[in-house]
């Protein structure tokens, strides 16, 4: 029976991976690295601490981990500020799911850009519980911070569903043993068989309906 639904943000809730990786590529070609589509799905969900590290290595850069977290996150905020890029059905799908049910968010974006997002008018308050990588031991495919999230809300982690769009997340969402709806952005699909292993898989959120949460809470 599902008790309560946890969202993911990046790519699944906003249209934001593609941002992410514009401004980690651009930081990239300032140093003269590339920066590939395996590093961009590498760091798809970590922890604030973990993609400063991984970037810090791949740039093989004495630069300061705070100054480079700082480089991307300022970009990214002034992005949000502008205007938060919603994907299709997002809005709907939280007002959907926190009609029955309690919601938490389980991202792995650094706390200020989840204030922005959550902050908007139409997400303010929606809800319960909101959790970042940054809060526990390690970023997803780890089940930390969905482990948390669902200790958070008061519910057992097999009476919640999570709904991501990463391999990192469906890898985190299963470990932690919750349902998992896929939602994969084509841009950054995840390998076919991380795929397989969620419960289900949408095209988009539009596809979430009450008679989906109906049918995935019978078995």
């Amino acid at each position: 029976m599902i008790k309560a639904i946890i969202f993911d943000l990046d790519g699944l809730l906003i249209d934001s991976e593609g941002s992410w990786n514009e401004i980690r590529n651009q930081i990239f070609l300032d140093y003269g690295k590339p920066w590939t589509e395996v590093d961009h799905k590498a760091v798809m969900g970590v922890s604030t601490q973990e993609w400063t590290a991984y970037m810090l290595r791949r740039l093989g850069s004495d630069l300061d981990p705070q100054q480079l977290v700082e480089m991307v996150i300022d970009r990214l905020s002034a992005l949000y500020r502008k205007e938060i890029p919603f994907l299709p059905g997002a809005k709907e799908a939280i007002r959907l799911a926190g009609k029955d049910y309690p919601l938490g968010l389980a991202s792995g974006s650094h706390h200020s850009l989840l204030d922005i997002v959550t902050t908007h008018p139409e997400l303010a308050g929606k809800f319960k519980v909101i959790i970042s990588a940054d809060d526990v031991n390690s970023g997803k495919p780890s089940p930390d911070v969905y482990l948390e999230a669902a200790r958070r809300l008061k519910v057992s982690p097999e009476n919640c569903l999570c709904l991501e769009d990463s391999g990192n997340g469906i890898r985190a969402g299963k470990a932690a043993g919750m349902k998992v709806i896929a939602v994969p952005d084509a841009r950054y699909a995840p390998p076919k068989g991380v795929l397989q292993m969620a419960d289900v898989i949408l095209k988009s959120l539009k596809e979430f309906t009450p008679a989906l949460l109906e049918r995935l809470s019978r078995f």
